[in-house]
């Protein structure tokens, strides 16, 4: 099909008619082509004139049919939660723990410190001052608690100047300039899970909320999806029986952390949206099993008893009252600290200035991030460094009294990982080094040299962008 030369156009009337439709707003052809040619003046595309023909094509490109729209549900009570959770043993019935999940989204003032809460506790945030410091990040968990999904993170900036040098994440990061969950990012993120999903040959059972950004239109082959019952997530939604919460009061205590060793060593202090995703991963992995499990029970979708759990996630009085007497704080409340993300938008509609404003710099390939970030380019850091920097470690754990045996136990992997790059590296090397030898006699040989690198191929484990690496080589 031939691409349109309007292509601004036609990504600005695919975000509005998306959050039209993921509000159940119903559309037809006539207003479609008005919203069109609106955004062509407001483009400055003044030879531009939407007709049926190019309606026709825009909605063969994007898949888009008209159907009937459906009445929203009303908001429903207790009562309605109560017949819910009775009947949800039908829903589950074939599934085992291992194949239900839920995945909720949370906001996140990530770079904010103790000594600015307290203008932000209790407020709803959708943008402005304190929305450029935040973000969405989606998390998602099995109701065994033994299969935490990768957090998917939304920011705002496409490409952080933080991020340079940087080829891998322990997240998934997608950006728009709301740092909001949309209907098309939540598309994506499903299908990839489905994929994951099918290679595993699993059937699995997801439970979602009903914001408009999880409407999709995608036929999924290992997913089935089932929406809560509207206004009921606060009692239903696993997550948001202390799934989040507890992920919060990690991601605080590494902030309270690093900041009594900055007050310590009379450092300044401030996050980036790396380190944010750094801190998250952290906060994201100490989350147990059992507080999962825990909250799965208390939303009514497990019999049984909710175990209680330690207090890791507590920060200690001094450590708290220490950076409260630093920053001059008149509230000392921990809890009011990890209440600062509370009721902030994670999905929203977008008024045609910010749609046309992000079109335009998705076009341009901006950065779209504040000139004042401080830009931090990481270099490449080779075999040889980072067996050193293990070494290193490696000494220090085995030369402190009473270590944990988890600190023996990441050494141990990281070490694995090292030495399997290490060959990789070494396997690629001896291959480029054949295919040279190889391409130099004669065309009978080559075929052989073909063979060996199938082989190869097979042997060589590369657990990081094993393709790339293995196409350069060739």
């Amino acid at each position: 099909m031939r691409m349109t030369p309007y292509l601004d156009i036609d990504k600005c009337l695919l975000k509005w008619f998306t959050q039209c439709r993921d509000k159940n707003i119903p559309l037809n052809g006539k207003i479609l082509l008005e919203k069109a040619n609106k955004y062509a003046q407001q483009l400055g595309h003044t030879n531009f004139k939407a007709s049926s023909g190019w309606l026709t094509n825009w909605k063969k490109r994007h898949d888009v049919v008209f159907r009937t729209v459906c009445g929203e549900k009303a908001s429903v009570d207790t009562h309605c939660c109560s017949n819910w959770i009775k009947n949800l043993p039908d829903v589950l019935a074939g599934y085992s723990s291992n194949n239900i999940f839920n995945v909720d989204e949370t906001g996140l003032f990530f770079k904010c410190l103790p000594d600015k809460t307290l203008m932000l506790k209790g407020k709803e945030c959708s943008g402005g001052k304190y929305g450029k410091e935040r973000i969405t990040i989606m998390i998602g968990a099995n109701m065994s608690g033994t299969e935490k999904l990768k957090l998917f993170v939304i920011g705002k900036a496409k490409k952080p100047r933080c991020f340079k040098g940087i080829k891998s994440l322990p997240v998934d990061y997608r950006s728009n300039k709301k740092a909001w969950m949309t209907s098309s990012l939540f598309s994506e993120w499903l299908l990839n899970f489905d994929r994951k999903m099918k290679l595993e040959n699993r059937k699995v059972l997801l439970f979602i909320d009903n914001c408009t950004a999880h409407n999709h239109d995608i036929e999924l082959s290992s997913i089935k999806v089932n929406f809560l019952p509207p206004s009921t997530t606060s009692i239903l939604q696993p997550m948001d029986q202390g799934v989040i919460q507890n992920f919060n009061m990690f991601y605080i205590k590494e902030i309270i952390r690093r900041l009594v060793d900055n007050i310590d060593n009379n450092e300044s202090f401030s996050i980036n949206i790396l380190e944010a995703i750094r801190m998250s991963d952290k906060a994201w992995r100490s989350v147990t099993p059992q507080t999962i499990l825990n909250c799965f029970i208390k939303a009514g979708f497990k019999d049984g008893d909710i175990i209680a759990l330690d207090n890791s996630t507590t920060i200690s009085d001094d450590k708290w009252n220490f950076v409260a007497d630093h920053l001059n704080l008149d509230d000392r409340s921990f809890s009011h600290y990890v209440e600062m993300d509370n009721n902030v938008h994670v999905c929203g509609t977008w008024t045609d200035n910010e749609i046309l404003s992000e079109t335009i710099e998705n076009t341009s390939e901006s950065e779209d991030e504040p000139q004042n970030e401080e830009e931090i380019i990481f270099t490449q850091v080779t075999i040889q460094q980072a067996k050193h920097a293990l070494k290193t470690l490696r000494d220090f754990v085995e030369t402190t009294t009473g270590m944990d045996d988890n600190a023996f136990s990441a050494l141990s992997n990281l070490e694995d990982v090292v030495a399997e790059r290490n060959f990789s590296i070494l396997m690629i090397s001896s291959l480029s080094t054949l295919f040279n030898t190889s391409f130099s006699i004669d065309m009978g040989i080559k075929a052989s040299s073909l063979f060996s690198f199938d082989v190869l191929r097979s042997l060589v484990f590369i657990n990081f962008k094993e393709e790339k690496l293995l196409s350069q080589a060739t």
